[in-house]
């Protein structure tokens, strides 16, 4: 069972994670966060599961994990910036996770756009971010499911050739709340700091920069050359010798 004491030893956060629900079970961290958003939770309320019902991704599709295994948690947060600055929430979310499990394994995990934690080309992990206007202002929920310490036999068969964990690629079963410590202390850090080094270090952690992929956008499959991304976070892909902008869709490698 997940630990909040031992979570909350190593935090050295100024508001993520002061307050935390830890659920055994749960249908979605993201549904419960957005709870506390319309009860008036402070900023930074975490929400943790060791077993998510009903976990969702991207493209209304869904998130499995195996319960104690893996780690689901989402968290709020009230910003008080433009919109359009938000947009690469995304990507300074994966940069806090890439450099939270490195500073804690030495692990090298990477980024595949948009929101994609890769390990030798496969998935463990993503992020889903959801934002609303409410009474009190804008809310902004961070979803994060990272696979941890599932085995090669734990992940359903038909995912076997596409996800992966880290315990499947170091042997080593890791701790947990560790992880999610390193995480959240580190994207508190980033966060609170002026954002100019988000988009240079995101490419850094790109596994596809630069080179060619499938790239599917309104039920259309396009094959281009990944340029990396724009000042807003947005996909530059170069076709048929142009260099196109996408603001969303989904990169296959």
């Amino acid at each position: 069972m997940f630990s909040v004491k031992h979570l909350k030893t190593g935090l050295n956060t100024e508001f993520l994670g002061h307050e935390i629900k830890y659920l055994s079970e749960i249908h979605s961290t993201n549904d419960d966060a957005w709870k506390c958003f319309e009860n008036c939770e402070p900023e930074g309320t975490l929400i943790i599961t060791d077993h998510q019902i009903h976990g969702r991704g991207r493209r209304k599709s869904k998130w499995s994990a195996i319960p104690g295994k893996s780690l689901t948690f989402s968290f709020l947060l009230l910003p008080e910036m433009p919109l359009e600055k938000l947009e690469l929430l995304p990507l300074l979310t994966g940069i806090s996770i890439v450099q939270g499990i490195h500073s804690l394994t030495n692990i090298q995990v990477g980024l595949k756009w948009p929101n994609d934690i890769m390990i030798n080309q496969k998935k463990m992990g993503g992020i889903l971010i959801e934002s609303r206007t409410g009474e009190h202002g804008l809310g902004i929920v961070v979803g994060i499911g990272l696979n941890i310490n599932e085995s090669e036999n734990e992940i359903p068969q038909e995912l076997q050739n596409q996800a992966t964990s880290l315990y499947i690629y170091s042997g080593e079963e890791i701790d947990r709340e560790l992880i999610l410590t390193t995480i959240l202390n580190q994207f508190e850090n980033i966060y609170l700091q002026p954002w100019h080094d988000i988009v240079p270090l995101w490419e850094k952690y790109c596994i596809h920069q630069n080179d060619e992929v499938t790239f599917h956008n309104d039920d259309k499959f396009l094959r281009g050359k990944f340029q990396g991304i724009t000042d807003s976070g947005h996909a530059q892909i170069q076709l048929n010798g142009k260099t196109e902008i996408f603001s969303s869709g989904m990169v296959t490698l």
